[in-house]
């Protein structure tokens, strides 16, 4: 695409909706002229598709009373974005149940408008009549916002949560991106690598105690933290449980995602040790799709793990699912959907599939956003009559027409860790391959990453356990 853009520059947004209705192999040619006078907002969009030229001119009266200079970045760029996909329509007709909204964090637009001062009417006429927000996807965020300030007003004082990656998986699927090493190839670094876990869990232990804080929630994550075999698993758990004080602790969470990595006595160390959440991440419940995926579990090896992990007495466990998998139709997502509903578990993820340059299905093309669509009305339909509340999204780059991964639960069951991890209302110090600890300080966040490679992180441990005493002096001067 070339894209030539007069007087307003917001190329971003344009490329985003650029690619939710043309290919790359497709030639074209998008001029913008942009023109603000007597508070009225005008874009002039011309597409050269091919040997045709298309047009759309667009007209939005805008009189920002406020002075809300945020505000009118933000409906300059949707009406440069809405000038676009009208004239785009006209080549080819693409749902767009999110209308021109961007970002990754529609929830978080919400709750930031109602911050500035606007009332939940005045929100919702901003999302609908300038964003062009379906009324399903308006109810959605709304919902969500809701839900992720009730959570984030329960965050406690001088309180941090802790993440502990585990970078190996027993194979990598089809659409992964994640930090994962396949154990075929670096299996042999486990036992160094957790060797060194050790120490960096009990290096954070001491942060902690000189910063006096609070550990409000602990998440194991990966990767396939199950992936470890169950001496090892037993003394990460135990290394965690003598560095930190456990008498605050809300949640404490292991991703036990592939159900091929789950063993019954891996379940009973881990409630041993008072992991009190966990997950088990099916992704679809059609063994066709699974074997396509490289999943090395059938549905009916979901449904034992699922009995064996509710008999240990886990009280909250989540389930993911996968939206778009390659070859399924809605029939056979909305089967999984139900399936898992049958199981009764507190959480249910519904992610869209979304490919990045890592995974190895990135050329293979996503489901049209039609048929996405279908799938999370029925994901939203269902949740609702089972009384389950959504709480948590967030959307991606590339994900399949521009929707959304959103986590539904129970009362009482929503995970505050997910909150915390988009919303960077408190800090996260994170342990293991691929961490990212968050430092909330006053009116900053900063960023400190582990080595994702296991063997990377083996053998520049020393400048691991330097990016701990770097966090000390962030937050003792932040």
């Amino acid at each position: 695409m070339i894209l030539q853009q007069n007087n307003y520059e917001c190329a971003y947004e344009i490329m985003i909706f650029y690619n939710l209705f043309f290919s790359e192999d497709e030639d074209i040619f998008v001029f913008q002229n942009f023109d603000y006078k007597n508070d009225m907002i005008n874009v002039y969009t011309q597409i050269i598709y091919g040997a045709q030229s298309f047009f759309e001119d667009y007209y939005y009266p805008f009189k920002n009373e406020k002075k809300d200079e945020r505000l009118k970045d933000r409906i300059f760029r949707a009406a440069c974005a809405k000038s676009f996909v009208h004239c785009a329509k006209k080549i080819k007709n693409t749902e767009l149940p999110w209308g021109v909204m961007c970002g990754i964090r529609p929830a978080k637009n919400v709750r930031s408008l109602m911050d500035e001062g606007y009332d939940e009417n005045e929100v919702k006429n901003i999302l609908k009549n300038i964003y062009e927000v379906s009324d399903e996807k308006l109810k959605l965020a709304c919902t969500v916002a809701k839900n992720e300030e009730l959570l984030l007003s329960q965050i406690g004082k001088n309180s941090v949560s802790l993440y502990i990656g585990i970078p190996f998986c027993p194979t990598r699927c089809l659409y992964c991106s994640f930090v994962s090493a396949d154990m075929r190839v670096s299996g042999k670094y486990m036992p160094e690598f957790v060797e060194k876990l050790l120490l960096e869990i009990e290096k954070t232990g001491e942060i902690i105690r000189k910063l006096s804080y609070v550990v409000e929630n602990i998440y194991i994550g990966g990767g396939t933290p199950t992936t470890l075999d169950e001496d090892m698993l037993k003394a990460v758990l135990e290394k965690i449980r003598e560095s930190f004080c456990m008498d605050n602790l809300r949640e404490f969470t292991l991703e036990a995602g592939r159900v091929d990595t789950i063993s019954e006595k891996k379940l009973e160390i881990a409630k041993k040790y008072g992991v009190n959440r966990i997950s088990i991440n099916p992704q679809t419940m059609n063994d066709k799709t699974l074997k396509k995926v490289r999943r090395a579990h059938n549905a009916d090896m979901v449904r034992e793990v699922y009995k064996t992990a509710k008999n240990i007495g886990f009280d909250v466990i989540n389930m993911d699912l996968i939206a778009g998998l390659p070859g399924e139709t809605p029939e056979m997502f909305k089967y999984s959907l139900d399936e898992i509903i049958k199981l009764n578990p507190e959480n249910i993820t519904v992610h869209s599939l979304c490919l990045k340059r890592a995974a190895d299905l990135e050329k293979n093309r996503l489901a049209e956003a039609k048929v996405m669509n279908e799938m999370l009305s029925y994901t939203q339909k269902r949740m609702n009559e089972t009384g389950r509340v959504p709480y948590y999204m967030y959307r991606q780059k590339n994900i399949s027409g521009n929707l959304e991964n959103v986590g539904y639960s129970y009362e009482g069951c929503m995970s505050a860790y997910n909150i915390n991890i988009m919303e960077e209302k408190q800090t996260i110090i994170a342990m293991g391959g691929g961490g990212s600890s968050k430092l909330v300080l006053k009116d900053s966040i900063e960023r400190i990453f582990n080595f994702k490679d296991p063997l990377e992180y083996i053998r520049r441990f020393d400048e691991i356990l330097k990016k701990k005493d770097e966090i000390l002096e962030v937050l003792l001067n932040g």
